[in-house]
């Protein structure tokens, strides 16, 4: 371990070997920190968090700080956790919840760019990817493999499904479903197929996800019922095929983002 002099570590802390934390860094009570992370000069870990191995934590970046939450009681024993190997750059924050003895999750081998933002109570999976200045609210899950570019502001209480694809300075407050490309204002417009081709994706699971997507989002009636239709006609088959149209079928009453009219 090195810590810099000017550095402070709370003693009630659990650092792991290998931890670098560099100059006027703050080290809050209750804090985990696994091995070889790097916490950059000016970053600030608050009590309750959790921070994975080989993780790097951008200069002025905040983890765990108090939710911006009008009616959110600051006595509530909450934190965030960080999976391994992920890294936050700097100013960026990532907020912890509001349920008691809960997290708000980030996932491993995540990457948030420099400015970004994420809500209390989130939970975003692994291999993530979030551009400069994008924002996610509060109570947002967002799937393995997404790509949340610059810009983009993410609604409270939303789903984004695996494999999205968020286009720059888009705005969304309605659910996005898996493996697709969403933009501009709650719109879609087709499969994100670099994204499935470069993580390997079958060529036969990509054909039927083709299939389940034209049969439900093409219409933009319905979208549940329309899953529902789909999978009575076996285009549930395919194991990505069925993640994208359970995505509609287990959440009765939410709203979807619909394809963008050419």
């Amino acid at each position: 371990m090195h810590f810099h002099s000017t550095a402070i570590v709370s003693d009630k802390s659990t650092i792991a070997k290998g931890v670098q934390i560099g100059a006027y860094a703050m080290i809050e009570d209750n804090v985990q920190i696994g091995a070889n992370t790097v916490i950059e000069p000016y970053a600030r870990i608050c009590e309750g968090s959790v921070i994975g191995a080989n993780c790097k934590i951008g200069s002025f970046a905040m983890i765990g700080g108090l939710p911006q939450d009008l009616h959110f009681d600051s006595s509530i024993k909450s934190g965030v956790m960080v999976g391994d190997n992920t890294v936050v750059r700097e100013n960026s924050t990532i907020h912890r919840a509001t349920v008691p003895n809960s997290y708000t999750v980030v996932g491993k081998n995540c990457f948030l760019m420099a400015s970004s933002h994420i809500g209390h109570d989130c939970i975003v999976g692994d291999n993530c990817i979030q551009g400069c200045f994008a924002a996610v609210a509060g109570f947002t899950t967002v799937g393995d493999n997404t790509f949340i570019s610059g810009g983009v502001m993410l609604h409270q209480k939303m789903r984004v499904g695996k494999g999205v694809m968020l286009s720059g300075n888009g705005r969304f407050s309605y659910d996005i479903p898996p493996y697709v490309n969403a933009l501009e204002r709650n719109n879609i417009q087709g499969l994100n197929l670099i994204g499935l081709k470069r993580r390997g994706t079958p060529a036969e699971s990509i054909r039927a996800l083709k299939s389940a997507y034209m049969f439900v989002c093409k219409r933009n009636v319905n979208m549940r019922n329309l899953a529902i239709e789909a999978f009575e006609k076996g285009l549930g088959n395919d194991p990505y095929a069925k993640e994208f149209l359970e995505f509609f079928t287990l959440s009765e009453g939410r709203t979807f983002c619909s394809v963008r009219e050419k």
